[in-house]
């Protein structure tokens, strides 16, 4: 499978878009051990306020945050014109994260795709086309 990601000397960069400390330190580890590197936002206004914001590679976007949904900060993303794919992750039925993925792709979003937690590390890395 290809990537979109540009072939680069850096490692990949993700941004991890969750309010679960438990989770995000995993996604984190995940990344972390395959080479990549990752930043962790328990929050949608921390990633969209972060100086760093476009030097990320993807984010990795949970649907239920505590400031606000996924929705929005898909929406905030789409106005800023960033470019980097987005793969949704969520507790929430298979539906609703369907529905949010043609959302995020209705709204000119790069997204990768959506996983309903728990997820495996295959499945996490196959909706980038990397390897972990």
């Amino acid at each position: 499978m290809t990537t979109e990601f540009a072939t680069s000397s850096q490692p990949l960069r993700f941004a991890i878009v969750e309010d679960d400390l438990f989770i995000g330190q995993l996604l984190s580890h995940m990344l972390d051990s395959a080479g990549f590197d990752s930043e962790f936002f328990p929050f949608g206004t921390d990633l969209l306020k972060s100086p760093n914001l476009l030097n990320f590679d993807a984010i990795i976007l949970d649907l239920s945050l505590p400031d606000m949904d996924g929705f929005v900060v898909m929406q905030r993303l789409a106005e800023s014109t960033i470019g980097m794919p987005v793969l949704l992750i969520s507790g929430h039925d298979v539906a609703v994260l369907h529905a949010a993925k043609l959302y995020g792709n209705g709204i000119g979003l790069k997204m990768r795709g959506a996983l309903t937690k728990p997820f495996s590390e295959q499945e996490f890395f196959a909706a980038f086309g990397l390897k972990g």
